[in-house]
């Protein structure tokens, strides 16, 4: 009888422990985003070595596209943190940044950044449903590098720079079963007055902000 006990709890231990485990490790996840990105139109402050005052022309910017990943941990039943790194750019059309001599920057081009964040979001139980969550956070970004670039007749002027800056996501995300997952959401991003040096021949600098709005899916993977 003792050994028909002893057998019958380490028989239920033993399928209980893959559980456990399971349920700790899950804590942490995985993502890969992609999505469409679209940017206001800029205000940009231009200035050059030599010449007196700014130049202030707008730029205007249409939409492009975002890819990237995350990693992250739930911190308790509703919250989780995560790490990313993103890069997003939109498209500009022929643009003459100001007028009066060769060699200043003109073409069409793009409106791009790569950047680092930490986030912290908070679940909530919005459609009563155990499989989908909804969520907002907000996070602390660092735009590794911030690029304007303007390209005619095969040459390209640039002028990059960083800037840190914050996000705010919102989004809905699907649980299928018990560790993959698809994300929506929508995130804006804000990097106040980036300074952007030029390079690769571009003579100067511009100051604008960076802040695209972006709409995602991403898929992800709880381990």
């Amino acid at each position: 009888m003792k050994s028909w006990i002893e057998s019958t709890v380490l028989t239920a231990f033993i399928a209980a422990t893959p559980a456990i485990v399971s349920a700790e490790t899950r804590d942490w996840y995985a993502t890969g985003a992609f999505g469409l990105v679209t940017q206001s139109d800029q205000l940009l402050t231009f200035t050059r070595p030599g010449v007196s005052g700014a130049v202030t022309p707008t730029i205007p910017l249409d939409t492009g596209f975002l890819a990237g990943g995350s990693v992250g941990r739930y911190i308790g039943e509703d919250w989780r943190i995560e790490a990313e790194f993103m890069y997003q750019s939109v498209d500009h059309p022929v643009f003459t940044l100001v007028a009066g001599g060769p060699g200043l920057p003109s073409g069409d081009g793009n409106y791009a950044s790569t950047s680092i964040a930490l986030n912290a979001l908070r679940e909530f139980d919005l459609f009563g449903s155990p499989r989908v969550k909804t969520y907002a956070g907000l996070g602390a970004v660092y735009a590794t590098e911030i690029d304007l670039d303007f390209e005619s007749g095969g040459v390209e002027n640039s002028f990059s720079g960083s800037g840190t800056g914050f996000q705010a996501l919102i989004g809905a995300r699907y649980n299928w079963g018990e560790r993959a997952f698809v994300d929506t959401g929508v995130r804006y991003l804000l990097v106040s007055n980036a300074e952007l040096n030029g390079e690769e021949g571009a003579v100067g600098q511009i100051k604008a902000d960076y802040e695209p709005l972006a709409v995602t899916v991403a898929f992800g993977w709880r381990f």
